[in-house]
């Protein structure tokens, strides 16, 4: 009696073998959507990643003027560029072609825009920071080259005044800095009497920090020219 009932309490193999399949399934069913919680999280990390990604990137604005003005001239088909390409070309043009070169004004184009350097023996008397009549001249020759693209296209100017390493000590230039910055100021000045717009322009004095050539080598020895050289009013123009 007692094996008898002990047999009947322990299940069959074939009832084992029923019972497996169903719990197999069942055990499938619930586990088939588990993949979508870890996509879900792989798109919501990549979301996150191109924000991050796009928050710390640097729009490069003359690039986007550039592409700009690509897609305008293929729809009309005409031949247009960026509006520091078409300034630059018009300055070097008027200031830097081979039949009318003005020594007195220099152009190039670089990673800051498009540089105008002027010697400042050409604007200014030594050690003062009023312009001369040829200064004024020089500038207002520019102005006129400027004036159509400048505020037409809401540039940005950025006048800098750079003085050599000799120093000065007046009452009214206690140091380079003050002599810098108010030539640079003076420029600027006479370019907004000019016409140009002042909401986008600045006046920087950089006194003989910034010098386009070291005045002495590395024996210690004056370098030649290199103060004529660093004498000069910078305006840079950019987006």
């Amino acid at each position: 009696m007692f094996n008898f009932m002990n047999q009947k309490q322990q299940p069959s193999v074939e009832e084992t073998r029923r019972k497996k399949p169903v719990v197999e399934e069942e055990n499938d069913e619930g586990g088939a959507n588990d993949w979508l919680a870890t996509y879900s999280d792989m798109i919501t990390l990549l979301m996150a990643f191109f924000v991050i990604f796009f928050s710390a990137s640097k729009v490069d604005l003359q690039l986007f003027e550039e592409l700009k003005n690509g897609f305008v001239s293929d729809k009309l088909n005409t031949q247009s560029g960026s509006p520091l390409t078409m300034l630059y070309n018009q300055l070097d043009s008027t200031f830097d072609n081979s039949a009318n070169d003005n020594p007195r004004v220099e152009i190039e184009k670089n990673y800051r825009g498009i540089n105008i350097l002027l010697g400042s023996e050409s604007l200014f008397s030594s050690g003062e920071s009023n312009l001369t009549s040829g200064g004024k001249q020089t500038i207002d020759e520019l102005c006129s080259s400027l004036d159509s693209i400048v505020g037409k296209y809401n540039l940005t100017m950025d006048i800098e005044g750079h003085t050599d390493d000799t120093p000065i000590r007046s009452f009214r230039f206690p140091s380079n800095w003050e002599l810098s910055s108010s030539r640079a100021a003076t420029v600027l000045r006479q370019m907004i009497e000019n016409g140009l717009p002042p909401e986008n322009s600045r006046a920087i004095g950089f006194a003989d920090v910034r010098p386009t050539i070291k005045p002495f080598d590395e024996e210690g020895k004056y370098v030649k020219g290199s103060r004529e050289k660093n004498r000069r009013v910078e305006i840079i123009i950019h987006y």
